[in-house]
């Protein structure tokens, strides 16, 4: 994934709990296993995460569902507004059954529950980065053909 790198297109991860034992942990796993195509952040303030997200796209939000003040819902909200195509990861322990369907209809990819699996985070934050390569291809491919028939219509005009 080496000319992921040198394309740019690195995919960017954000990974949010407020129990900064936890972040470690989720980063320790994420890094040993995804560091060449994964550009991994972490934070334990939602605010500050919320903050993170208006100012930059991120590929893949990994967050915690229950915290205080700002919480997963809101981190969704706003890394959606900002980028439609974020892949939302939810970390839960403790959540209700209606705060998991909310997080499913505002536009969640999935969900995991705590204590964390490290095979299953690995799947999950695998098939976000896969999902989002292949909306990367897709798009590119729909621009070049968009533009390769603008091309075309701009020369025949000129004739």
């Amino acid at each position: 994934m080496a000319d992921e790198t040198t394309r740019g297109n690195v995919t960017k991860l954000l990974v949010i709990d407020d129990d900064p034992s936890m972040v470690r942990l989720l980063e320790s796993i994420l890094t040993e296993s995804l560091k060449d195509c994964v550009e991994i952040e972490s934070l334990t303030d939602p605010e500050q995460a919320r903050q993170r997200i208006l100012e930059s796209s991120i590929d893949i939000l990994l967050t915690d569902l229950e915290m205080p003040g700002i919480n997963g819902l809101e981190l969704l909200r706003c890394a959606k507004r900002r980028n439609a195509f974020t892949q939302v990861l939810f970390l839960t322990g403790h959540s209700t059954r209606s705060a998991l369907l909310d997080a499913m209809e505002l536009g969640a990819t999935d969900y995991i529950l705590k204590p964390v699996n490290k095979d299953e985070l690995l799947e999950l934050v695998s098939q976000a980065h896969s999902r989002r390569q292949r909306w990367i291809r897709a798009l590119a491919g729909t621009w070049r053909k968009a533009s390769a028939e603008s091309a075309e219509e701009a020369t025949a005009a000129a004739k």
